[in-house]
């Protein structure tokens, strides 16, 4: 999901690779709109890959002051810390983000490597089964979804020849955008299609 034009424009840049450039057209949608979180927490990775630890950290920190319950801009700032060398400020944040959202395998995982890193080997392994469990559930999701999609192509005319064909997994990844997204999704399908 992006904010305004410019924002979807500084992803594509960022994603050649052109940091610096990414960096300009963060800060002029920032400009556009001063306070989308995920703007700042975007600009935040443009700025960790380009080693600027203070302004990265700034960028999370904002990233958290305008939207504190969302647990990707905890783990992105943990990811940064690490890198910056602050282990134990990253297991704090990777601990953050798990709260928000423990069904978050990769906060899951990169807190058991951070914690195997500090010599916490049995709370690390506690980490690690619980993302392969949450990886796993995941992945089932999927099948599912590949087998319904199965069940329905059959059902279908076997004379039609589709050129563009289009699997509903396939389709479901361009649908969400963010790892959150879809595990909003997920819970969404875990509460019998209900919102809580």
């Amino acid at each position: 999901m992006f904010a305004n034009k410019t924002h979807k424009k500084a992803n594509e840049v960022f994603k050649s690779g052109d940091l610096k450039k990414s960096i300009i057209l963060y800060s002029k949608a920032l400009k556009e709109s001063p306070n989308e979180p995920i703007i700042f927490s975007d600009r935040g990775v443009a700025y960790l890959h380009s080693k600027e630890k203070e302004k990265s950290l700034a960028d999370f920190n904002r990233a958290i002051e305008l939207e504190p319950d969302y647990g990707y801009h905890y783990a992105a700032r943990a990811f940064a810390k690490n890198n910056f060398g602050d282990i134990d400020g990253a297991i704090m944040d990777y601990e953050e983000a798990i709260k928000i959202d423990p069904d978050d395998f990769i906060g899951q995982n990169n807190l058991g490597i951070l914690l195997e890193k500090k010599g916490y080997q049995k709370e690390a392994e506690k980490r690690f089964k619980i993302a392969d469990s949450l990886s796993k559930m995941e992945d089932k999701l999927f099948d599912v979804i590949e087998d319904i999609e199965k069940t329905n192509n059959k059902n279908k005319s076997k004379n039609k020849i589709n050129k563009n064909k289009k699997s509903t997994k396939s389709e479901l990844k361009k649908l969400f955008t963010s790892k959150t997204q879809f595990q909003e999704f997920i819970k969404f399908l875990k509460n019998g299609l209900k919102i809580k």
